[in-house]
């Protein structure tokens, strides 16, 4: 009986595996933005924000991609326990309770947002 050499065994083995590949599907969401033309507009207090540039972008980041809102200002006063936040928003869109329901949710439910005025535009 003839040995067959162990490099050959080996290789037989490893050749007749089928070869898998590893394939990466790469997902584009596709966002279109309808433009808004703002009708109301609310003024926010709210607890919980330590700047105005992180803090302020993840709350415009979050009203915008919720639809409906135009502008959003945030008037960030270092110290201040409360800061003013201005929702500039299409009412046939969002209603001003979802606004403030959304910046309730932002950040692991970072801020507390209260309306303090409403008014038509």
């Amino acid at each position: 009986m003839k040995k067959i050499p162990f490099f050959l065994v080996l290789g037989l083995i490893f050749s007749c595996q089928e070869a898998k590949t590893t394939e990466k599907k790469q997902v584009t969401k596709i966002t279109t933005s309808i433009p808004v033309k703002a009708n109301a507009q609310i003024d926010l207090n709210v607890e919980g924000m330590v700047c105005q540039m992180a803090c302020g972008g993840s709350m415009r980041k979050e009203l915008k991609n919720a639809g409906g809102v135009e502008r959003v200002e945030v008037n960030f006063v270092e110290g201040e326990k409360t800061q003013l936040v201005q929702v500039s928003y299409d009412s046939l869109l969002i209603s001003s309770n979802k606004i403030a329901s959304i910046l309730n949710t932002i950040n692991d439910k970072q801020f507390t947002a209260k309306v303090v005025s409403k008014k038509s535009i």
